[in-house]
């Protein structure tokens, strides 16, 4: 439709423009009036118009019935409109965000486990013949099962004649983590070997052939225990252990023990109720005498009280000796009181208590591996024991204990020369009580892993009756470790013993009364060490030791100098 107007419109348009010019054409000349009075030529009258054409009447333009609208608008038409509408309602809960909300904490990164190296293998060589040989290899990263085993070497030989000694140690260990009970376990053996190399610089006595020492040691533990939670206020915890070993020597004494412990507590609120047993059975037997038995049964009922600022233990230790020919029953209080005064930074703390301490074949070549054969075993009895002191923190770094302790020994036992053979010892026992008043001092600082330091001193009077001195016990022993990292790479360590002046029996050989004896002093000594360790990779290390730095030729037992300066390096594997 629309593009039928448009033609009729352009038809419409075009026949306004034509139609003059048409009408025009169609005038005869009388018709025409001319305009002016000159006549033109007949050359002009080719070229040129010279007429006028007058329109009588005007073109009006007629639209088409086609196009007419014949329906009029009705203008009192009224009608309201009512459209329809519909709603669509919500039912939304108005929260209100007036209140301050839990934040949510972001989740980090996984970060991905370190590669551990579970087996390491070491090996270094030094003067004075000193070897050095480990090797320990281990399961991997495992929450549930531990296993590893391990051994170690070491040798040294000194100036003197037959200045000797070696140790190897070989074991094997496991343990077992479940949900509720863990179990753990080890079988170990020991081999140590050393010679009598002791000679008096004064010529009292002679030893051109030392003897030979050799120690062999096995041992086995099992233990049990239950995991419980350490914010259970009402947690039951209970443990057992089976312990045992087998111990010998080359003067044919043997050692065997197995040990049969355990213990059970019920937390109530902030009570713990508890009971701790332990059934020793111990057999000796040396080449002067046969079977010696020594057992001991020892129960330890007691009551814990844990506060906000204090912590009390109350309860008793009853200890029954039997086997042997020293059947004893003892009954020794066994408290402690832990109060604190600033929290994280002082508290006192004190103990009262007693127990029977028993001597052991095993024990005593370790203190001393130059012991004589048949060597007397009788228990030492703690008859009291008082101990109270101060402990906390200087800063966050920075952790201290001191304390003050006396004790009454019965049995109270020490080492003295043998009266036949000077380069030996013997071990003797005072039947009267005896008094030892100590003060003990410890201090540990750490910062970070770059270094770190460990002190304790000990200070100790003895009053004992029928004797003058506490044989080979100083009163002054000082010992402190210290470890400097430098790089991640390079560390360095150092650590001293101290030792005070101690007092030694000499009996005369030629004499049979047990009150001729003479006393020698052995000077106070100090002996230094240090070391350092470089990891040359992720594999490879190297160390460096240096023993006795000051190179002092101190004793600890009569007639025993030590091995002097000592230097050993080497390197290590980690795989």
């Amino acid at each position: 439709m629309i593009l039928k107007y448009k033609i009729k419109a352009f038809l419409s348009l075009g026949l306004m423009i034509s139609l003059p010019v048409f009408l025009q054409a169609q005038v005869k000349p009388e018709e025409q009036k001319p305009k002016t009075t000159q006549q033109p030529t007949e050359e002009e009258s080719k070229t040129s118009v010279t007429e006028e054409i007058e329109v009588v009447r005007e073109y009006k333009p007629i639209l088409a019935d086609a196009v007419k609208i014949r329906r009029n608008p009705d203008l009192n038409s009224n009608k309201a409109f009512n459209p329809r509408v519909r709603y669509n309602l919500l039912d939304k809960r108005l929260e209100l965000n007036s209140e301050i909300r839990t934040l949510e904490a972001q989740q980090l990164k996984p970060i991905k486990d370190e590669d551990l190296q579970n087996n390491y293998a070491k090996a270094g060589l030094g003067n004075l013949g000193t070897t050095l040989g480990s090797l320990h290899l281990g399961t991997g990263r495992d929450q549930a099962l531990q296993a590893g085993f391990n051994f170690d070497h070491w040798s040294m030989s000194g100036k003197l004649n037959q200045q000797k000694m070696s140790e190897q140690d070989l074991g094997i260990y496991g343990r077992s983590i479940g949900e509720q009970i863990v179990l753990d376990g080890k079988i170990n053996y020991n081999r140590r070997t050393n010679y009598f190399y002791g000679l008096d610089p004064a010529g009292s006595f002679t030893n051109t052939d030392p003897v030979k020492q050799r120690f062999n040691f096995i041992e086995g533990k099992g233990e049990l225990y239950n995991r419980v939670d350490a914010y259970d206020e009402n947690k039951l915890a209970y443990a057992a252990q089976l312990y045992g070993y087998l111990f010998n020597n080359i003067f044919e004494g043997k050692e065997n023990t197995i040990i049969v412990s355990g213990g059970l507590s019920k937390n109530i609120s902030k009570f713990q109720i508890g009971a701790n047993a332990n059934l020793d059975f111990t057999t000796t037997r040396d080449r002067g005498y046969g079977s010696l038995n020594n057992h001991i049964l020892k129960l330890n009922p007691f009551v814990k009280i844990d506060g906000e600022q204090f912590k009390v233990i109350a309860g008793i230790n009853y200890v029954n000796e039997f086997g042997g020919d020293n059947q004893r029953m003892n009954l020794f209080p066994a408290a402690s009181l832990d109060f604190t005064l600033i929290k994280n930074y002082l508290s006192v703390f004190g103990v009262l208590g007693g127990d029977v301490h028993k001597t052991r074949l095993k024990d005593l070549s370790y203190t001393n591996p130059f012991l004589n054969e048949n060597i007397n075993i009788r228990n030492q009895i703690e008859k009291f024991s008082i101990e109270g002191g101060v402990k906390g923190t200087l800063s966050a770094n920075i952790g201290y204990k001191a304390s003050v302790h006396y004790k009454t020994i019965g049995d109270f036992s020490y080492f003295v020369n043998d009266s036949t053979r000077l380069q030996t010892f013997q071990v003797e026992y005072l039947t009267e009580n005896s008094n030892v008043l100590g003060l003990t001092g410890e201090l540990n600082v750490q910062f970070s892993k770059a270094f770190r330091l460990d002190g304790k001193l000990e200070l100790n009077q003895y009053n004992l009756k029928n004797e003058l001195n506490a044989w080979y016990y100083p009163g002054v022993r000082l010992s402190s470790t210290a470890s400097f990292n430098i790089t991640e790479k390079l560390k360095i360590d150092a650590d001293v013993y101290l030792q005070g002046e101690t007092k030694a029996k000499l009996y005369n050989t030629s004499s049979v009364d047990p009150n001729d004896f003479q006393v020698r002093t052995i000077k106070a000594f100090a002996d230094l060490g240090a070391g350092a360790s470089y990891q040359i990779n992720n594999k490879f290390g190297a160390f460096l030791r240096v023993n006795n730095l000051l190179g002092t030729a101190y004793e600890r037992y009569l007639f025993y100098p030590n091995y002097g300066f000592n230097i050993l390096g080497g390197l290590s594997y980690g795989f």
